[in-house]
């Protein structure tokens, strides 16, 4: 059986892909307990907020021995699971939003006790909600900025591309709509045409003296580029930053 010890959106998300029954626990919502889902699973995955992780462990290591940790806690090292569980068998995943749907990303590294089957029992687990990359652990805050953060950046250009187009006086209801296809539909071109580059793709839009070059023109001129790429690095710090939170949490509560 699996446990899975937090009943958020993603805790959720990988419960509904699961073929298997699945135990919760959740404190807030009243979801039995972290002991009895730590006794009752040979898998459990922690999908509690990094703040919490430390209190968590402490309190489930007596009875997590020779079992199979998968954290989905975003800026919480893998070192940091096996000194609190005494070298356990650890995989650090990072999922992102489109999991609840079947579309998801997640990316998936190895701790130094966990094994190779360890590794295909997580990867498994995680194609039920879309596709799987392993990485090394030091990628991990890069993918945490760029995929687990990214739909936050694809709902908020959707929104500010509606309202450009609101602007240019249509209905609000109908740039909204155009702005939703457009790039579900520019999403599936790619996807059906992986051959292609990004930057092959733009050039197939953008005609010479079009409409299109007018607009990336004007992208250059601002600095999208840069902005994107301080956005990146913004959402990577805060990921190293998490940790340091955390720590600072499980030795207030030592």
């Amino acid at each position: 059986m699996i446990s899975i010890i937090g009943a958020g959106n993603m805790g959720m998300a990988i419960a509904s892909g699961i073929k298997t029954k699945v135990f919760f626990s959740d404190k807030f919502k009243r979801i039995s307990d972290n002991v009895t889902a730590a006794k009752r699973s040979n898998v459990i995955i922690l999908a509690v907020k990094p703040q919490d992780m430390g209190g968590v462990l402490k309190e489930i290591k007596p009875y997590v021995k020779n079992k199979l940790i998968i954290s989905i806690a975003a800026g919480v090292p893998v070192l940091f699971i096996e000194k609190i569980l005494s070298k356990a068998r650890v995989v650090r995943v990072m999922p992102n939003m489109p999991a609840m749907v079947g579309k998801g990303i997640s990316a998936v590294s190895r701790g130094r006790f966990a094994k190779a089957g360890d590794l295909k029992i997580t990867s498994d687990i995680f194609r039920n909600l879309g596709e799987v990359v392993e990485v090394k652990e030091k990628m991990m805050d890069a993918v945490t900025a760029v995929s687990g953060s990214g739909p936050a950046y694809y709902f908020l250009f959707t929104h500010l591309l509606a309202k450009a187009a609101h602007a240019q006086g249509l209905e609000k209801g109908l740039a909204l709509k155009l702005a939703r296809a457009v790039f579900v539909g520019a999403a599936e071109v790619a996807s059906r045409n992986k051959n292609l580059s990004m930057e092959e793709f733009v050039k197939k839009v953008a005609s010479r003296g079009g409409t299109t070059e007018a607009a990336l023109r004007a992208f250059k001129q601002e600095k999208l580029e840069a902005v994107i790429k301080k956005a990146v690095k913004s959402a990577a710090r805060r990921s190293k930053q998490l940790y340091k939170s955390t720590m600072r949490e499980t030795i207030c509560r030592k």
